[in-house]
């Protein structure tokens, strides 16, 4: 004799199956092997930029470390969060990841109380690829050859002198405020989409200052380059510049940035994926083939591991925001 079952029971029992399948497919997509389609990393800077020349480098790296296209998608805008917040809104399944650096996760999480994404939350850490040292330099036109007498020609003259910034809560715009507020000096703000619509400006001498990375700014400080190049803001002198000093040098030892850019990817993406990009980044930050790369464009290699990188992440959010206790912010224009 059959056994006839209840409606309610043959819906249970589907609904059991339903769930089953769908949790046994779960398990089967995440032990899929990874990658098995092209990757995308979001650069949140123009193109020609220290964001986007590591993303590309780290771009190319990866795709030989695992066998599959890597592209670069600029995304520029808002000093680098509307790339950021763009990653950090990406599925994660390790398609999409980030090349951030200090002007988008560093300084606006310690600086804007209603930015849109957490970087210690929404983002799980990768690696730190490089420091890249930042420096002021002034147009050849502007009688200032140190910092200190930047100071002095901007103390006298109060609100005439300019310089270009990508955003208040970017690298750019920070380390400027950063020395503004250490000079005791005002200077008007002219803003920027990015680096590469600033420093033309800079160069005709439509703006007088900029503070941006040393390697950048060394191309056109040289004779008739443009430029005068005053200081450099990191611990030490910059090897390709030894003979420029430093802030502290100069009389202004609080005014040190020095920006870093690693790789993150959302949160929540798979472990046996951000496994195997922990693994594919270290074997690329250690590899001296890449390593000579970022040397020849002006930067200082890093490869620390995923913890170490979370956190110098969490711990520089936390210094900034000791540093802009009571730190002043330039007028705009």
């Amino acid at each position: 004799m059959g056994i006839r079952l209840g409606r309610a029971t043959r819906h249970a029992g589907i609904a059991l199956l339903m769930l089953v399948s769908f949790s046994y497919s779960a398990i089967a997509a995440e032990a899929q092997p990874w990658p098995q389609r092209p990757i995308r990393i979001i650069a949140a800077q123009q193109a020609g930029s220290a964001t986007d020349n590591v993303a590309r480098l780290v771009a190319e790296a990866l795709e030989k470390a695992l066998g599959v296209a890597v592209t670069v998608d600029n995304r520029p805008g808002a000093g680098g969060k509307i790339g950021a917040e763009a990653a950090a809104r990406a599925a994660p399944d390790g398609y999409t990841l980030l090349v951030g650096g200090t002007s988008n996760l560093v300084i606006p999480p310690a600086t804007e109380p209603d930015l849109r994404y957490d970087p210690t939350k929404d983002f799980v850490a990768i690696g730190r690829v490089a420091h890249v040292p930042f420096g002021f330099v002034v147009h050849t036109s502007v009688p200032a050859r140190t910092l200190r007498e930047l100071a002095d020609l901007a103390r006298s003259q109060p609100g005439k002198l300019t310089y270009a910034t990508l955003g208040p809560a970017t690298s750019t715009g920070f380390g400027m405020a950063m020395f503004l507020h250490e000079a005791k000096i005002d200077m008007l703000a002219i803003e920027y989409r990015g680096i590469s619509s600033a420093l033309p400006d800079v160069l005709s001498g439509r703006v007088d200052a900029l503070f941006n990375e040393v390697a950048l700014l060394s191309q056109h400080g040289q004779e008739g380059g443009g430029l005068r190049i005053l200081a450099i803001a990191s611990p030490r002198r910059s090897p390709k510049l030894p003979n420029v000093p430093t802030t502290a040098e100069q009389g202004f030892p609080r005014v040190v940035i020095a920006p870093w850019y690693g790789i993150l990817a959302p949160a929540d993406t798979p472990p046996n994926v951000v496994k195997r990009l922990n693994e594919a980044y270290l074997a690329i930050a250690r590899s001296p083939a890449v390593r000579s790369k970022i040397d020849a464009l002006g930067y200082e290699p890093i490869d620390d591991s995923a913890g170490q990188f979370a956190t110098a992440l969490r711990e520089d959010i936390s210094a900034v925001r000791l540093l802009t206790g009571g730190a002043n912010t330039a007028s705009s224009r």
